[in-house]
C-alpha cells in the first residue's frame, strides 16, 4: 500500500461534552517520566481525558481503501525538547466483530497499514510487537505537533468493526501503556459504542493495575466518563 502523509496536534485539558468523548486525537504527554495518552485536540490545542485508552474512529471506502485519517497524533507546543522522535508500537493482530450478537472480537480477516509519507507498517497475522517509525517533535512549531496516519484496509475487507492496539514511545521517556483505536468500518453507531464499551470493559486494566494487557486475556472494567 503506498498512500499520503500526516499532519499537526495540540496542548493540555479538553473542554467536555463533545458529541462522541472518545473521539479525538492521540494526545500524548509525559507524567514520571513514562508516555501518558489523553484526548487531544488540535483545534484547543488541549489534551483532556488523561489516561484514555481507548480511541474510537471511522473508517470509509475510499476506492481501492477503507481509508481513515483519524486518530492524528497530537503534542503540545513547546512541551517536549527539539528533535523528540515520536514513535509506535504495533502490539498485537488486528481484531474484528461483524456486529452481530455480542461482541465477540477475532483476528480479523485482513490487516491494517499504518503510513505516513514513504514509511509504512502492517499489523501481524499473529499477536506481537511490531516497530513502528519515528516522525520528529519540532519544539518550535507553532500550535504544536500535529501528525496523522493513514490508515488502510484493501477495500474488500468486511464491513464491521475493527481493533487496533499500539502503544507510543517519545525517545528519553517510557513507553505509554497500551491504547485500543475501534474503527467502525460501514456499521451503524450504537454497534460502534458497544464495541467502545466492550473494549473499555474487557481489554483495559483496572487502574493501577500493574500488568498490560494483550487481546488474549481479560481485564477489569474501568472508569467511564
Amino acid at each position: 500500500m503506498t498512500k499520503k502523509s500526516l499532519t499537526g496536534i495540540g496542548a493540555l485539558a479538553l473542554a467536555a461534552g463533545m458529541a462522541a468523548a472518545h473521539e479525538g486525537d492521540y494526545g500524548l504527554l509525559v507524567q514520571g517520566g513514562q508516555v501518558v495518552t489523553g484526548i487531544g485536540d488540535h483545534d484547543t490545542g488541549t489534551i483532556g481525558d488523561i489516561g484514555e485508552r481507548v480511541f474510537a474512529a471511522e473508517i470509509d471506502i475510499n476506492g481501492a481503501f477503507w481509508e481513515a485519517e483519524e486518530p492524528g497524533v497530537f503534542i503540545p507546543e513547546a512541551s517536549l525538547p527539539d528533535n523528540t522522535q515520536v514513535s509506535f508500537t504495533i502490539e498485537a493482530a488486528l481484531r474484528y466483530w461483524d456486529g452481530t450478537g455480542p461482541v465477540n472480537l477475532s483476528v480479523a480477516p485482513d490487516a491494517m497499514t499504518l503510513e505516513f509519507g514513504p514509511e509504512s507498517r502492517t499489523t501481524p497475522a499473529v499477536d506481537g510487537d511490531v516497530s513502528g517509525f519515528s516522525i520528529t517533535y519540532d519544539a518550535d512549531a507553532i500550535g504544536g505537533f500535529d501528525e496523522h496516519f493513514d490508515f488502510l484496509m484493501d477495500s474488500g475487507a468486511p464491513a464491521g468493526i475493527y481493533v487496533l492496539q499500539m502503544r507510543f514511545g517519545l525517545s528519553g521517556f517510557a513507553d505509554s501503556e497500551s491504547t485500543w483505536t475501534v474503527f467502525n468500518a460501514g456499521l451503524d453507531e450504537a454497534a460502534h459504542e458497544e464495541a467502545i464499551e466492550w473494549v473499555e470493559a474487557n481489554l483495559v486494566p483496572a487502574p493501577g493495575a500493574l500488568a498490560l494487557l494483550g487481546f488474549g486475556s481479560l481485564g477489569l472494567a474501568r472508569r467511564r466518563r
